[in-house]
């Protein structure tokens, strides 16, 4: 509505300050001032027809607050949403495979005798097996059962060291770790003269089975070889290796990774509509948004059963000052606290991702009542749980590179209620005394025609005032009248009908254009209320396609007075 008026009063403005060059210059290039002589009177009245506009809903309230998101929503008609995006970390910084490091140490009367070589060569042998764990953010997760991995990248790292003084060979096997179908296997040559060397390994593009041994779970086998050339057996000395795995980044996971926590980004949502502002008057205003909702909005590419839930989601009250914790104030089916968190939908087949919805709402929660106290701000913190409960051991589980579990958590507020004494106030510069000064109007008045689409109606009043801000005057002789008459509605808050008009005249006497000259702004004060007995709480509903159809127009009456005996030399400005 403010949006309406202001457009009347600016198209006002305009218009005197037209009428005013017309005169002017219809004098000065039309008439021959020396064949006139005397003193010219004028008294008329002029009907000037000015604009014809629609004006939709979407800028109505565009120019009451330009941060409204509005949105149709799945019913038709329109939402105030506000949103945020959030998801779990890295699944690499969530969950990864660790190798506890590996050491053996090999003495001189370890080494065996190998008697079918053509001389005498001592030899050691030995297969054993290597766990890992399934890390989850540094802490070990003792349930997971985790059969394969694909890698993109990884090191293999050892260090040998020998003090037997003799030639020797060093051969290091890992028979499930396999890179086009071939066993990683590696060997080192010690001479006689070396006592240590050092290796690092590349394990890029390799893949691990970890079902290979007995348990079938967790471990892989390595072989150890070490020959040692000599005539007689070495009567000193021993071998050692140190060796570890590190650096994994995995292309796929496979197994059962058992319990973990998904944890989420906390984050703010800035409910902007109930803010601090000095335009709007919620305070005595009487309201109620019916069937809010927070949505969350998950895809998930874990391809891991999971469960979602708020640990923390608080607003804060701009009516009371007071800070809830919605997921602890809640009805026995509230679907995301963690007393009750909701199960959600994992991926399939890796590469894609699983999508879900999860409400809170009046039948949930107290969300109708939490809006009705004007809340400033929503903050939550979030998390996610793979394999809730004791879990299903032999459910196969998966991971590649690019899971992630991510959500859109939107408040949305519909334009679904009643408003009763809603005011809005605004201000505006029009410092026009330059032109007012030397008007010939005596008389005007606005003719303001508007048909209203809107189950909405509207009183007003305008001030205009100095640039100390006192008031001079103001526009409409009954503010209590209606300037917008709102259209009928039925019972389920629709449009019924085309539509009401009213009819608003706005007389401008002479000693009101007098008072322009001395304004520098007008103060507007405009209180609304829905259809329907909105004191009692009738409900309406706000469709896209609402708004206004504008008829605007000026009656004007003049009074023209000039002494046109002038010289020719005479130059009229």
């Amino acid at each position: 509505m403010i949006f309406v008026m202001r457009k009347v009063f600016k198209l006002l403005v305009l218009t005197i300050i037209a009428f005013t060059c017309i005169i002017a210059s219809c004098t000065r290039d039309n008439f021959d001032m020396d064949r006139l002589s005397g003193q010219v009177d004028y008294d008329g009245s002029f009907a000037i027809p000015l604009a014809y506009s629609n004006i939709a809903l979407y800028q109505i309230l565009d120019v009451m607050d330009t941060s409204i998101a509005l949105q149709d929503n799945n019913e038709g008609f329109l939402s105030i949403v506000y949103h945020s995006y959030v998801e779990s970390k890295k699944v690499q910084d969530l969950l990864n495979l660790e190798m506890p490091p590996y050491s053996k140490t090999v003495s001189f009367s370890d080494l065996i005798p190998h008697t079918s070589r053509s001389g005498v060569q001592f030899y050691y042998d030995t297969e054993e097996i290597i766990s890992f764990t399934l890390q989850n953010e540094g802490t070990e997760n003792t349930e997971a059962q985790i059969d394969s991995m694909a890698l993109n990248s990884a090191t293999l790292e050892y260090s040998l060291r020998s003090t037997f003084h003799l030639a020797s060979k060093f051969i290091v096997e890992f028979p499930s770790i396999r890179r086009n179908g071939v066993p990683l296997r590696d060997s080192v040559s010690l001479y006689s003269t070396d006592e240590v060397d050092h290796k690092v390994i590349s394990l890029d593009g390799y893949t691990i089975d970890l079902t290979t041994t007995p348990r079938h779970y967790n471990e892989i086998p390595i072989k150890i070889s070490m020959m040692v050339d000599c005539s007689t057996p070495p009567t000193l000395g021993e071998f050692s290796i140190d060796l570890s795995m590190r650096n994994f980044n995995y292309k796929g996971m496979y197994g059962y990774f058992g319990e973990n926590e998904l944890l989420f980004q906390s984050d703010t949502i800035n409910i902007k509509m109930f803010k601090q502002n000095p335009k709007y008057d919620w305070e005595h205003a009487r309201f109620y948004f019916k069937e809010p909702k927070i949505t969350v909005t998950y895809w998930n590419s874990y391809g891991v059963p999971s469960q979602f839930c708020f640990t923390e989601l608080d607003a804060h009250m701009q009516r009371t000052d007071v800070t809830w914790d919605i997921s602890r104030i809640i009805k026995p089916n509230f679907p995301l606290g963690e007393s009750n968190p909701s199960l959600i939908n994992h991926a399939q087949v890796p590469g894609r991702e699983a999508e879900g919805v999860i409400k809170v709402d009046s039948t949930n929660s107290y969300l109708d009542q939490i809006i009705s106290d004007r809340p400033l701000w929503f903050h939550f913190n979030a998390k996610a749980s793979t394999n809730p409960g004791s879990g299903a051991v032999h459910s196969r589980n998966f991971i590649d590179e690019n899971s992630k579990l991510r959500s859109k958590i939107e408040v949305e507020i519909p334009l679904y209620g009643h408003l009763y004494n809603f005011t809005y106030r605004d201000t505006m510069d029009v410092d026009i005394s330059q032109y007012v000064g030397n008007l010939p109007v005596k008389r005007m008045a606005v003719i303001l025609n508007i048909k209203n689409n809107m189950p909405v109606q509207a009183n007003a009043q305008f001030y205009l005032v100095d640039e100390y801000y006192n008031v001079l005057d103001s526009l409409i002789q009954n503010p209590n009248a209606l300037v917008l008459e709102a259209s009928d509605v039925d019972a389920y808050g629709n449009l019924i009908g085309d539509g009401k008009v009213t009819a608003t005249k706005i007389e401008l006497t002479k000693s009101q254009i007098e008072h322009l000259s001395n304004s520098r702004h007008m103060l507007s004060k405009i209180t609304s209320n829905t259809a329907g007995d909105a004191a009692s709480g009738g409900n309406i509903k706000l469709f896209r396609n609402y708004g206004l159809k504008l008829n605007l127009g000026l009656d004007v009456d003049l009074d023209v007075e000039a002494n046109i005996n002038a010289k020719k030399s005479t130059k009229v400005e």
